[in-house]
């Protein structure tokens, strides 16, 4: 079976599901999140959808915003980060 990018734990959008369901249980609305945040909704909605990893600033932000801790939600950006590198590092070696 084939993973989409939403589902699959090592595409650079398994954030942007964390960050939603942060996002939801804050109850804040998405132009209410974008507000707190200060920065564009087309730019929060790609990073809520998965289409775009986050800025370690935005992470910390959205965090903040939603009353989230952002140290924890700091582990899965570095977590994820370390995996985008660590894959694109592997592709231009080829030994993906």
């Amino acid at each position: 079976m084939r993973q989409t990018p939403r589902t699959s734990l090592f595409h650079a959008t398994h954030i942007g599901l964390v960050m939603e369901q942060i996002q939801r249980q804050s109850g804040l609305t998405t132009e209410e999140l974008v507000r707190r945040i200060g920065v564009d909704p087309t730019r929060v909605a790609a990073v809520l959808s998965g289409d775009r990893f986050p800025s370690r600033r935005l992470t910390i932000r959205f965090a903040r915003a939603c009353g989230a801790d952002h140290h924890i939600l700091l582990k899965v950006w570095v977590d994820e980060h370390e995996r985008r590198c660590q894959s694109i590092t592997q592709r231009s070696d080829g030994t993906a």
